[in-house]
């Protein structure tokens, strides 16, 4: 599978080439997941802090949410879905 990600920074384009396919499609998976909170956020007007008071997360966890590499769960996926009543990724059935 293919990803068409597009990273704003030389240093994270130049991280992603550098590692293995698979490690590849984690981190573009996790970048794109950061990517769509961060535009539902910008979409609704939010900040990182209110984030973290809808989801009962200290400003510290959600600021990591943004960080290069962090690793999403399928709980706090929901638990973010959730409080934005947003969805950030989709499951084909």
């Amino acid at each position: 599978m293919s990803t068409n990600i597009k990273y704003h920074s030389s240093i994270l384009e130049e991280a992603a080439a550098s590692i293995s396919p698979q490690e590849r499609a984690v981190f573009d998976l996790n970048f794109g997941i950061s990517e769509r909170i961060y535009q539902i956020l910008q979409e609704k007007g939010m900040s990182k802090r209110e984030l973290a008071r809808l989801t009962g997360k200290k400003e510290s966890e959600v600021s990591r949410w943004f960080m290069f590499g962090h690793n999403f769960t399928c709980k706090t996926i929901a638990i973010i879905q959730q409080a934005l009543g947003e969805s950030i990724i989709e499951v084909v059935k």
